[in-house]
């Protein structure tokens, strides 16, 4: 898989990822669409993002604190929340 040039001179290194789309981790973890990974060390991360399971988080943005769960997951502004369809909201957002 070959990285277009003009996005790898634009786009920094970065270890944190966005799940977009939920899949299975190593041993019994699911990571969840949402939920910032740090993919260090992720051999198949390339992939993921091409197949759009992941997408790098963007540079000079907070990492999220782990919760109780350890999970880091994105908080949406009102604002933003608005704009995603219900479907596709992050976990922690979704209305129960």
């Amino acid at each position: 898989m070959a990285v277009d040039p003009l996005i790898a001179a634009v786009s920094p290194p970065v270890d944190y990822f966005v799940v977009l789309r939920p899949f299975s981790g190593e041993g019994e973890s699911r990571y969840v669409r949402g939920e910032v990974v740090d993919a260090t060390g992720w051999s198949h991360r390339a992939q993921l993002v091409e197949l759009r399971y992941l997408a790098p988080l963007p540079y000079g943005a907070p990492v999220p604190e782990a919760g109780v769960d350890g999970r880091r997951m994105l908080e949406l502004s009102e604002e933003q929340e608005a704009v995603v369809p219900e479907k596709k909201r992050v976990a922690s957002s979704k209305k129960a």
